[in-house]
């Protein structure tokens, strides 16, 4: 089956990817299991780098080493280096492809079901998809997203840092953060946002959410801004063939009942699907609960 991954950026626009089922046809496969019949659980190892990125202390089952994968929304698969898998001696059995926001596909190898550990919370029936270059210089063994929140209630906090997993049976909020719907294209989550760019209306949209890209907010109407535009790489450093584009400033974002003021714009992708992108620029400002289950998000303003 075709994999439909993955976002992780590591520059402007340059985008890596990727207890019961959710929904059917985004086909949750992976299982969350909580240790001493907890029904949530606080992350060890949760950390931060300068450009946004979040880590998970990560091991595999069976294994003892302890591995960073990073906490990516975009990612609709989760994936692993090559090279970490030929240490661990993790042995593929499938083969397959993976697309991102550059033009083609990556030919990849598949380890079937496999089951990861992050502190006292276990995910279960996780295909691990094998690719080169996750940016080792960042400590990166592996990438992951939606196989571990689409079977659970993931709450994220940027400025402490910490991640917290909740079983979605034993999750109520009775917060004063925006409760917002999210769409899903396959795997990907999307949510209602307006941006405004220097010379044009208010564009109403909905935005790729994508903890794995240090980006603010990307879309198209940014190449009939008004102001000063310069030209960039898009995609590059991710699946697929980059492409020229542009980058340049709007005058402000809002989602929910926040506005946020003047940040960088970019277009576009190779992929449409990954136009409208929100990135850690402007995700780092909220304390965030992913509610797949629910087809929610919530933000609270830092």
């Amino acid at each position: 089956m075709p994999y439909r991954c993955c976002c992780f950026a590591f520059s402007v626009v340059a985008l890596w990817c990727l207890t019961s089922p959710v929904y059917a046809n985004n086909s949750c496969l992976s299982s969350a299991h909580f240790a001493n019949g907890a029904t949530s659980a606080l992350l060890p190892g949760v950390i931060r780098n300068e450009k946004s990125h979040i880590f998970i202390s990560t091991r595999i089952i069976g294994h003892d080493e302890e591995l960073r994968f990073v906490f990516d929304t975009g990612a609709g698969r989760t994936v692993i280096d090559r090279r970490v898998a030929a240490r661990l001696g993790l042995k593929a059995t499938e083969k397959s492809s993976v697309g991102g926001v550059g033009v083609g596909r990556v030919e990849v190898d598949v380890v079937k079901n496999a089951s990861l550990q992050f502190g006292d919370v276990r995910l279960d029936g996780v295909d691990l998809n094998l690719v080169d270059d996750i940016h080792e210089s960042e400590g990166t063994a592996g990438i992951i997203g939606y196989d571990l929140l689409c079977t659970s209630v993931v709450t994220l906090d940027y400025k402490k840092p910490a991640i917290i997993v909740t079983a979605p049976s034993a999750y109520q909020y009775h917060g004063v953060g925006d409760v917002l719907p999210l769409s899903f294209k396959g795997r990907w989550p999307y949510v209602r946002g307006v941006l405004k760019v220097p010379g044009v209306d208010p564009v109403t949209d909905d935005f790729l959410i994508d903890t794995g890209s240090e980006d603010a907010v990307n879309h198209p109407v940014i190449r009939q801004s008004k102001g000063p535009l310069r030209e960039t790489n898009t995609g590059a450093g991710g699946f697929g063939q980059s492409l020229r584009g542009v980058v340049g400033p709007n005058e402000w974002f809002r989602i929910g009942s926040t506005t946020i003021p003047a940040t960088q714009s970019a277009c576009c992708a190779g992929n449409d699907d990954v136009n409208r992108q929100l990135g850690s620029a402007i995700l780092s400002h909220f304390r965030i609960t992913f509610n797949y289950p629910a087809r929610q998000i919530i933000l609270k303003k830092n």
